[in-house]
């Protein structure tokens, strides 16, 4: 789908969406756990969808009572052929469930997910005793891993540790992981020990090494809103409600960049941010554990007077689409000069925004990057592959036109 979005300020308020990542997370832990969970899921994207999807084909029954999911774990759990589509945390969490199952899997993946990078997991899986094959967009799984010591770099993704501390907690024994090199997005580590903490598993942290002790339950479950989403409307200037101000998640570290453009939170009980403070006028935007704030700090970044430098953007090549390409191809296309290193890029601010086409790449960031563009450009702005939103936002376009943004399909 292609759209149109015209120069219109949007404004208002909206209730926050619930987070994709811990819903993502509380659905597999829920799958694993001795009993029945209640999870509360206020809305639901496609990869919450896959989540969902995924477990029952594990043999999982799942009861949908307005926004509360009943979840049944199976007595046995069911071999089968498991579609992830595009949604790269349902394959990293699911390949470690698999095999701790013992099952015989095949997993059908789709899109840009087929080309992401799964090396960690197919050097330490047969090295613990299973098998684990990739053939195109295959990846075909037999036999089983047990406790154990589970050794890995976090310097790819953190989803891999992640998956290996829900995976194992369904283990009696305990385990432990050791993760060399510099960890990234940490965050989303802690987001998965924090929920864990909640069904019941308890995680030991010593520097670099992570034990896992006792085995999750059933449990009832309210998922929070979701930062990385919000900030799409907060970078708009609208209030979002519903926003948990101790998270967790780590794009809630994205407001000390907005700080760094002059921005705060105005609202008292909520959230809505104003500029009502000088920007800096050099201010550096490090990737490394916010990747999916880019797309959209920098199209703040680059309507805010001053110069910006985007540093560790590695892994940024690696998401829905090459992040780095697609960021600066947008910023290029709406005027912004922008000058790109091994390991970063820069640019300098502009008055305004011009019109023209954005390629979103199928990546839901750009996406909804582009359509905030809208509020500070002088002329419309066409976006390719509009649909790829539903990745994590479903509604997002009827939430935007809501708040008086203005829309044709085209």
């Amino acid at each position: 789908m292609n759209i149109v979005v015209y120069p219109k300020k949007i404004s208002g308020s909206i209730n926050g969406i619930s987070s994709k990542s811990y819903a993502q997370r509380a659905i597999f832990i829920s799958a694993l756990s001795k009993g029945v969970s209640f999870l509360k899921i206020d809305t639901i994207s496609d990869d919450i969808k896959r989540a969902l999807d995924t477990i029952k084909s594990l043999g999982c029954e799942i009861d949908l009572d307005e926004n509360i999911y009943k979840i049944k774990p199976p007595n046995i759990y069911k071999s089968n052929t498991y579609n992830v589509g595009e949604s790269g945390t349902t394959l990293r969490f699911l390949i470690p469930i698999i095999s701790v199952l013992g099952l015989n899997g095949k997993i059908i993946r789709e899109g840009s997910l087929i080309n992401r990078p799964n090396d960690i997991y197919f050097d330490l899986i047969p090295s613990h005793g299973a098998f684990i094959k990739e053939d195109n967009e295959y990846i075909i799984q037999s036999g089983s891993i047990k406790e154990g010591i589970y050794e890995l770099d976090g310097d790819i993704s953190s989803q891999f540790i992640s998956g290996l501390l829900i995976a194992l907690s369904y283990l009696e024994k305990e385990s432990k992981i050791i993760v060399n090199k510099e960890l990234q997005s940490k965050d989303y580590v802690n987001m998965t020990i924090d929920i864990l903490e909640k069904f019941g598993v308890e995680i030991i942290k010593d520097k670099n090494i992570y034990t896992i002790k006792n085995t999750p339950k059933g449990t009832k479950y309210i998922v929070e809103k979701d930062w990385s989403n919000a900030l799409f409307f907060l970078a708009a200037g609208v209030e979002v409600i519903g926003l948990n101000k101790n998270s967790k998640q780590g794009d809630k570290e994205a407001l000390l960049f907005l700080e760094d453009l002059g921005f705060f939170n105005i609202s008292k009980d909520e959230f809505k941010l104003e500029k009502i403070k000088k920007e800096k006028d050099i201010r550096i935007l490090d990737a490394k554990n916010i990747p999916d704030t880019v797309p959209i700090l920098c199209i703040l970044s680059a309507i805010t007077k001053g110069y910006t430098k985007v540093i560790n953007t590695k892994r940024l090549k690696i998401k829905e689409s090459n992040r780095v390409k697609s960021t600066i191809e947008m910023l290029r296309n709406l005027g912004v000069d922008v000058v790109e290193y091994s390991d970063s890029f820069s640019f300098n601010s502009v008055d305004e925004f011009k019109e023209c086409k954005i390629n979103s790449y199928n990546d839901h960031r750009i996406a909804m990057s582009a359509t905030i563009a809208s509020n500070f450009s002088k002329g419309k702005i066409e976006i390719l592959g509009a649909e790829s939103v539903n990745k994590s936002y479903v509604n997002f376009y009827e939430d935007f036109k809501n708040l008086g943004g203005e829309i044709d399909v085209i």
